[in-house]
């Protein structure tokens, strides 16, 4: 027993990351399902995931023609990449073999239009299998920064000097973190290396340190409420669970 999600992201560490997200919230709405019962792809079953930059080389192979009007609207930023996606495992399921839900998983990085076209594209047509949309604002880092949760005297050390570094808590404020790299002292990225000293197994367990409800209250305004929300109401009707009002 399992199900085929096809991620599209920019990295693999966001496929780590919505994978991680989506087998809490399936696996506390449905009680007989396993972690392993939701298996992740890309293109292809073999692919781990499928990259945004290595769409428009995917639909030029197999001749996919251009997206024009979003229903007779200028297409927003990544509305014709998420379009492409959506049409590759629509359209060729003898070759790469069926899909059972999507995720389309984009950072932000301080472009809030780009929500408004990955939406566009999944309004576009019915498509066969749900789609889902993780939209992290301003990067995937500040999901872990919400859940970031100190676990020995070190790592609550290193929070107060970042709370006093930028003059508020991260954890909760993620979403005023910037896109930037390490140069920047405000860079969600680097906030996430020194709460964490670097080490990508802690980063993972931020996601899993605090119940969904609280995860959900800190990441209010970084687009992580809004993608446990959406994994409830597109990806758990799929195993007949109903979400909730």
């Amino acid at each position: 027993m399992s199900w085929s999600i096809a991620i599209v992201c920019e990295a693999p560490a966001d496929r780590e990351t919505a994978s991680s997200l989506a087998a809490r919230v399936v696996c506390d709405a449905v009680n007989w399902m396993e972690p392993e019962y939701l298996v992740y792809r890309g293109f292809r079953p073999t692919d781990p995931h499928l990259l945004w930059i290595d769409v428009f080389t995917q639909a030029g192979t197999y001749r996919f023609p251009k997206i024009g009007l979003m229903r007779g609207e200028p297409g927003s930023p990544d509305a014709h990449a998420a379009t492409r996606a959506l049409l590759l495992l629509t359209r060729l399921k003898i070759d790469i073999g069926p899909v059972d839900a999507v995720f389309l998983i984009r950072d932000s990085d301080n472009d809030l239009s780009r929500r408004d076209g990955l939406n566009q594209a999944r309004d576009r047509e019915q498509w066969p299998f749900p789609v889902v949309i993780g939209f992290a604002h301003t990067k995937r880092e500040c999901w872990h920064i919400a859940g970031f949760q100190a676990e020995d005297e070190q790592e609550q050390q290193r929070l107060d000097e970042l709370n006093e570094e930028l003059g508020g808590d991260p954890c909760t404020r993620s979403e005023e973190l910037t896109a930037k790299h390490d140069y920047d002292k405000r860079s969600a990225k680097r906030v996430l290396k020194v709460l964490t000293n670097g080490d990508p197994e802690r980063q993972q367990r931020c996601l899993t340190a605090l119940p969904l409800d609280e995860l959900a209250r800190r990441g209010k305004n970084n687009g992580l409420a809004d993608f446990l929300t959406e994994l409830r109401q597109h990806l758990l009707p799929l195993f007949g669970a109903v979400p909730p009002n």
